[in-house]
């Protein structure tokens, strides 16, 4: 595709970790996608993944067939860590199927 890499940082809150997310574009809307952080549970969802490129059409719109949410279900015990949105959307950005803007959470209360 010609593009250059999508990166993005996640800092997951109260348990002070920050992932730092990599997606290279390949050809077909696959994306090479590497994570790097401290976080010993996304070092897993790492190791689960593999070196083989993802499908971002596959991971985006075929429900239940996710590979980044079945590695992120299987190894991260937080249901509501941001990282595992924050993977998909540096994937989703990275083959050109949207704007990179930053996504923010904020507490009011």
């Amino acid at each position: 595709m010609g593009k250059d890499a999508t990166e993005l940082e996640v800092f997951a809150g109260i348990c002070g970790f920050t992932t730092t997310i990599h997606a290279t574009p390949e050809e077909g809307y696959k994306a090479q996608l590497s994570l790097s952080t401290d976080c010993p549970n996304y070092k897993k969802v790492a190791e689960a993944l593999g070196a083989e490129p993802l499908n971002v059409m596959d991971e985006l719109f075929k429900k239940g067939e996710s590979r980044v949410l079945a590695a992120c279900q299987n190894h991260v015990p937080h249901v509501s860590c941001p990282v595992p949105a924050a993977i998909l959307k540096a994937l989703e950005v990275s083959v050109g199927l949207a704007l990179p803007s930053d996504p923010k959470i904020t507490f009011l209360s």
